[in-house]
C-alpha cells in the first residue's frame, strides 16, 4: 500500500504473525520496534520507529 503524501510517497507494510510471541521472535522483546532493514533505510527519507499491531477479528478464506 502506498498512498500519495505530497511530493513523497508513503509506504505501508502489512505483515502477518500468528501471535505476539512470533513477533517477538522476529524483532526481539520490544514487539513495537519497527523492523526496517539497513538496505531499506538507505532509500527512505524517514520512517516510523514504532510499529502498530492490529488483531484480525474476521479472516475469510480466499477463493483459489
Amino acid at each position: 500500500m502506498r498512498p500519495p503524501a505530497g511530493e513523497e510517497i508513503e509506504f505501508a507494510t502489512t505483515m502477518w504473525f500468528d501471535d505476539l510471541a512470533a513477533i517477538e521472535v522476529f524483532v526481539g522483546e520490544d514487539a513495537e520496534v519497527a523492523h526496517v532493514p539497513a538496505s531499506a533505510r538507505a532509500f527512505l527519507s524517514r520512517f516510523d520507529e514504532r510499529a502498530v499491531h492490529y488483531e484480525i477479528f474476521d479472516r475469510r478464506e480466499q477463493a483459489a
